[in-house]
Order: C-alpha cells, then structure tokens, then sequence
C-alpha cells in the first residue's frame, strides 16, 4: 500500500485530502507544520509528499531545502500547495526540487490523479525495496560528471553468491538482506564519505557509489568489515564452520560458497575519460575481474584502479 504524508496546517485540507487518499487505498500519515513534517518523513519514508507551502515555524521551502540535502530522502516527489499564484513563488519551488505545484484551493481527484503520475515516475528510478536510485541515474549522473569534468570515484560492490543464497533462504531472506546492506551502505557513505556521495542500488545483490571523498580506502574498510559482521548474522554455526551452504536447484543438491564482497574501485580524473561509456564499461569489467577473485580465493575481493 502506497503511502502520502500530507504537511499542512489547513485541519480542515487535512481531513478532506486524507479522506480522498484513504479512499484509493493509500496509507494517509499528517504533519501539521514543517518541523513536524520533516521528522514524520524520517520516519514513515513516504511514497510521495504533499506539502503546503505557508506554515508557522518552518516553511515549505524550507522543507524541502532540508529534504533535498538528504541522500536518503532527495529523490521522494514532491507536490507543493499554497494559496500564492504568483509566478515567483512557482519558481522557487521548483528551483528547490517540487516535482508539482497546485494552487489552492485543492481539487482532490485531480491531486491524487497527479500523485499517481509521480509515484510511478519515481519507481521508474528508484528501486522499490531499498528506496535508492538506479541504473539510469547512476549513469546520467556520471555523464553530467565527465562533461562538468569534476574528479571523483566510482564504487561497484556486488554480493557475490546472491542468486544460491535466494535459492537456500528464500526471496524474503533475500530482500531482508538486501534492506540491510542497503542501510548498512547508507550509514558507511555518510560517517566515511563526502556529503555529496550518492549511493545505487543497480540491480539484485548490485551496488555502486559515486564518491568526492579525498580516500575512498576508509569507505571500503568499513564497508567490507560490517558486510562480514551482516554475514555472521545471517548464518547459523554450523554453516560458518563448514564455510558454505547448500541448496536445491531442480532437485540437485549443490554446495555453494558463503556471500563475499567483490569491490571494484574506479579513480575518475580529469582528462584520463572523455566518455561516461569508458568510465561505465571499465567498471563493470574490473567488477567482473573481482568477481572471479572472489569465486576462486572465496574471500572478499578489491580492485582500485
């Protein structure tokens, strides 16, 4: 179920626009101001936001200048309400990130109509289960880096042995797994990274990062220390001493090495690449290459290059 937080210190907005969601099967959470608002998005992580511009304390510019910086929570849509129809206040909002601007007063069908419309443009871009960008962010970002010429990394990680440990542990195993890597990436990019990095999640067990940091090494580390703390988490004794796991694939039993971390790090530096296709195509490559390190050695793996 789609989730809305509506911020608003219009009573009388809030409950006709909560009804009206409500009615399309949306799960309806409310703020009444913009300091409220912005914890309430912490929280509950919505599909969409509806935010009114004119509120005591914080406004809704101010909301979502805060809510852009946020690696975590930029890229939720935004529509923004208010009872100003100058062109000016227009502006400002979408110079800030708003995705959508109605004036008020609100037709509720027409809302919820736009409201569809931005949730599924936002899963064309972002995976639905870790809440981070994808593939064709991850490439257009690089893109506009290598034409604004700018220095920074390129991090591909990839859970290797993902594919067997759905097959032993199930799908939901897996996307648990999946959340918690994603978290656990979150959390290394932010006490680690520059506070420009920004985190993929490309496609299964596939992860990459776009790093300004001066050291990319302490990124790493980190990473690759708490993914062997995750990992001893999720197995029991017996299979950690065993040092792999079995699993059925058409009714053949077939031993399979535990998750490992293959890491392939990309220097990106001005003039060494003319095209984002050379800086995207040796990435994969040097993943690949650490990839078949891992699956030989059956230790993490990291290749900088």
């Amino acid at each position: 179920m789609r989730k809305v937080l509506i911020i608003d210190d219009d009573l009388e907005l809030q409950e006709l626009l909560k009804f009206s969601f409500q009615h399309f099967g949306y799960d309806v959470y409310q703020a009444y101001d913009g300091n409220q608002g912005l914890k309430k998005i912490k929280e509950v992580l919505p599909d969409i936001v509806v935010l009114d511009v004119i509120m005591p304390e914080m406004n809704g510019f101010e909301v979502i200048e805060e809510l852009k910086k946020d690696p975590e929570l930029c890229l939720i849509p935004v529509i923004m309400l208010t009872s100003l129809s100058h062109t000016r206040d227009k502006i400002t909002g979408v110079k800030l990130g708003a995705d959508e601007y109605i004036v008020k007063p609100v037709e509720p069908y027409e809302l919820i109509a736009r409201v569809e419309g931005l949730i599924k443009r936002y899963y064309e871009n972002v995976d639905e289960l870790t809440r981070l960008p994808g593939l064709v962010s991850f490439e257009n970002q690089i893109k506009e880096l290598i034409s604004a010429k700018k220095n920074f990394y390129v991090i591909n990680l990839d859970i290797c042995n993902f594919k067997p440990y759905n097959l032993r542990y199930g799908y939901e195993q897996g996307d648990r797994l999946l959340k918690l890597f994603a978290g656990m990436l979150r959390s290394v990019v932010k006490s680690c990274g520059n506070d420009k990095d920004t985190l993929y999640h490309i496609e299964a067990g596939n992860f990459s990062i776009i790093s300004f940091a001066t050291k990319v090494e302490p990124i790493v580390e980190n990473i690759i220390s708490l993914f062997d703390t995750l990992s001893i988490q999720i197995y029991d004794e017996e299979t950690i001493k065993n040092g792999y796991f079995v699993y059925k694939l058409k009714d053949v039993e077939i031993k399979s090495q535990l998750l490992k971390l293959a890491i392939a790090v990309v220097s990106v530096q001005e003039g060494k690449y003319t095209h984002h296709a050379e800086v995207l195509t040796f990435a994969k490559e040097l993943l690949s290459f650490a990839k078949q390190q891992v699956k030989q050695t059956n230790e993490n793996k990291v290749i900088q290059q």
